[in-house]
């Protein structure tokens, strides 16, 4: 994790629980989306056609804990984890709140890719988007599968 993660409270919403009274495994994406979208409006300003748009291309995400409905938001912490030419990695932990021992319901990480709308391909992160993403740089955010190799 970077030393300033971004932090993001998301409201949860009474439908996100499922018959076993905890947030549903699949909702935790849409937190994480809604993390992802409070984020870029805060390290991009504006994000009207003069910005580039994003496109997810892979989400991965570790169960670690059952998140039992409560309310009135969950804490996400949110970094980039990697940078590439036309890509980049966000890692998220999903957390009981913004204290040092809080519960760490889940651990995710996705790649977005810049895309050029009209050619419908991939397009080089500008230097502008790169230097506002390095703001944000830590490490990768561990991962079970990894912790097989």
């Amino acid at each position: 994790m970077p030393k300033r993660p971004y932090y993001v409270d998301v409201p949860l919403r009474w439908s996100d629980m499922d018959a076993n009274r905890h947030v549903n495994n699949v909702q935790f994406l849409r937190l994480l989306e809604e993390a992802r979208v409070l984020g870029m409006r805060e390290w991009f300003g504006d994000l009207g056609h003069d910005k580039q748009p994003l496109l997810v291309a892979r989400s991965e995400i570790d169960y670690l804990q059952q998140l039992p409905y409560r309310g009135p938001t969950i804490t996400i912490a949110m970094w980039v984890s990697r940078i590439a030419a036309a890509s980049f990695d966000l890692a998220y932990e999903v957390l009981s709140s913004r204290e040092e021992d809080a519960t760490v319901y889940a651990r995710s990480e996705g790649t977005l890719v810049t895309f050029d709308m009209e050619m419908q391909r991939p397009s080089r992160i500008s230097a502008e988007t790169k230097a506002d993403l390095e703001k944000y740089l830590g490490e990768p955010v561990p991962m079970k599968r990894r912790d097989r190799r």
